[in-house]
């Protein structure tokens, strides 16, 4: 037997020894990898970790109006189209287009044609008319007339005195007279036009005041009360006072906003109606933030805010836009005091730790040199 055999067979009849050495092997192999792993720390601890660099400033809060702009024009406050109640001949026009009328004041005079000789011979039969009620009182009294004969006298006079009144509106109404103060806007007739009833003669336009009509969405008309000051800038950069007069109480179904009327003093008329205006109403006093636009961010679910530090971690922070001017917009849900990141916002996220730079504070707003986002 070969001495390789006699080992071989060695090993056979002792199977304990093979054990043996397959248990040293795997200690030695894992005594290795722990050594390895003890290792790797050492080696990180020897490199430090680099944050990024963002550029920080801490804004305080100012007290700030939220007004709503609204959009409208100026119109009269009333409008009323002046006809003829009676048929006839326009015999005088008395007032030119554009002139200021006062209530009373003769726009047109019609002709009577034969109201007049009507009315006179209406008059004469009033008075036959009388006698014979009278007569026929006494008759009746006297036992010669029954009560028949007496209530139709009655009704006899009763028609003329009616026809007389009848006449009497008729030539009233061929002077056709001013309502209310105002402005002669048009005037559709001119001495010689025949005209019936209900043809138009003229329109009147009251400009004092004058009403600024808007719409108000749902979410600002809560805020808003009759008698609240409102301030008007016309197209022309004049801007007036005026007063809140009217709110709807119910919605229009189309836009679903309510409409408010806004009168503005025009006293002598010298503010003319259908001029384009913006109406900024205060709604209330509120603390804010300004910030330039280029600072706003989103967040994974599309909400609009800012993005702050809070011991060197960056923060999303939402934010509810208070109202927007050319040098930036004012921002509420910050507090009284916010350190915004205003360079580097766009390479990090809520949650990174970051190594924060602060500059300058500032009251109430910051406008950064530059912006990466």
């Amino acid at each position: 037997m070969s001495t390789a055999n006699q080992r071989r067979q060695w090993l056979a009849e002792r199977p304990y020894i093979i054990a043996i050495i397959i248990t040293l092997a795997l200690v030695l192999w894992m005594a290795s990898g722990l050594m390895q792993a003890q290792e790797i720390p050492n080696e990180k601890s020897s490199h430090s970790v680099i944050l990024p660099k963002v550029k920080v400033e801490t804004l305080h809060a100012a007290i700030i109006s939220n007004t709503v702009a609204l959009y409208g024009r100026t119109e009269p406050d009333r409008v009323t189209t002046l006809k003829a109640e009676v048929s006839g001949k326009i015999e005088q026009v008395l007032a030119k287009r554009g002139a200021s009328v006062k209530k009373g004041q003769v726009i047109v005079k019609l002709a009577l044609n034969d109201l007049a000789s009507q009315l006179a011979q209406a008059e004469a039969l009033l008075t036959q008319r009388e006698i014979e009620h009278q007569g026929a009182i006494k008759l009746s009294a006297d036992g010669y007339q029954g009560k028949v004969q007496v209530s139709s006298a009655a009704a006899n006079l009763a028609s003329v005195q009616a026809q007389i009144v009848r006449l009497n509106i008729d030539i009233a109404n061929t002077v056709i007279r001013a309502p209310y103060d105002g402005v002669l806007n048009t005037r559709y007739v001119e001495q010689g036009d025949y005209v019936k009833s209900g043809d138009d003669i003229a329109m009147i336009a009251d400009l004092d005041p004058l009403v600024v009509r808007a719409h108000v969405s749902e979410n600002n008309i809560a805020q808003l009360k009759v008698g609240q000051n409102a301030n008007i800038r016309l197209l022309n950069k004049e801007n007036l006072l005026g007063k809140v007069r009217y709110i709807a109480s119910v919605a229009d179904d189309a836009t679903n906003t309510f409409k408010i009327e806004v009168v503005i003093d025009n006293t002598g008329s010298t503010l003319l109606a259908g001029l384009s205006s913006e109406v900024n109403i205060v709604l209330a006093e509120v603390s804010a933030i300004k910030v330039s636009p280029a600072l706003l961010a989103l967040d994974e679910q599309g909400n609009i805010g800012v993005k702050t530090v809070l011991n060197n971690v960056v923060q999303f922070t939402a934010i509810n836009i208070v109202k927007s001017e050319k040098d930036g917009i004012w921002l509420s849900g910050l507090g009284e005091q916010a350190d915004i990141i205003t360079l580097g916002q766009g390479f990090v996220r809520a949650g990174d730790e970051v190594e924060a730079i602060f500059a300058a504070e500032k009251t109430a707003s910051a406008i950064p040199t530059s912006s990466a986002e």
